[in-house]
């Protein structure tokens, strides 16, 4: 049955949202957005990681660079940070001042959402930091693999996370406190900007610093 619910801001005026079984219509197409947005990003990195040459995968091209394995199971380790976040309330510790992560939520990273950017050159939070030991056990296929299968995960946890309590935040390391619809949005631009990076292997490539990529 539908209802009318409580109204929903939208720039300068407002509207009414119909409630389907006690959900927003509006927070319904904002969760399927955001899901098809991470499913895009997601295909582009395990793309990306196949892509990459044999001969490159451990390869460190440059001192202080992480190799392509590294940089992929970086992204996998977000996935998993994700997951935890959702299921059992883990949370990063904070790199910036909490005054700054605050901004840096609410200012700056719906700017970077907006623009499909991603900040470059800040240090990799430790949760997410990949080992070079564990790197160097993984082919590209195991890789692979895990990411499709931890992201999915990641996905339908922070959606139920949202469902379960609306008010549930997530603490990450520059931006504080963000909802379970903006950390999958912020997970999707990370992933987005690793598969960039991962797809130029074979041109020359230029991975992120070591630790340099939140």
């Amino acid at each position: 049955m539908n209802r009318v619910a409580p109204r929903v801001r939208r720039g300068w005026s407002t509207e009414f949202a119909l409630q389907q079984d006690g959900v927003s219509v509006t927070t319904e197409r904002l969760w399927t957005n955001a899901c098809a947005e991470h499913d895009e990003a997601v295909a582009a990195c395990v793309g990306a990681i196949g892509q990459v040459p044999g001969s490159a995968w451990q390869t460190r091209h440059a001192a202080g660079k992480w190799s392509p394995a590294e940089e992929a199971l970086h992204v996998v380790l977000a996935y998993e940070f994700g997951v935890d976040a959702a299921t059992r309330g883990a949370s990063m510790r904070l790199l910036v001042p909490p005054f700054a992560a605050w901004l840096s939520g609410h200012l700056l990273l719906p700017l970077l959402l907006r623009a499909r950017r991603f900040p470059r050159g800040a240090a990799a939070p430790r949760e997410v930091q990949p080992s070079i030991a564990a790197a160097q056990v993984l082919s590209s296929s195991d890789v692979a693999h895990r990411l499709t299968v931890v992201a999915e995960v990641a996905a339908r946890a922070l959606r139920e996370a949202d469902a379960r309590r609306p008010s549930a935040r997530i603490v990450h390391a520059y931006f504080g406190a963000l909802s379970p619809h903006r950390t999958l949005r912020l997970l999707s631009a990370h992933t987005r900007h690793h598969a960039a990076s991962l797809r130029a292997a074979d041109t020359g490539w230029a991975s992120p610093d070591v630790g340099s990529a939140p």
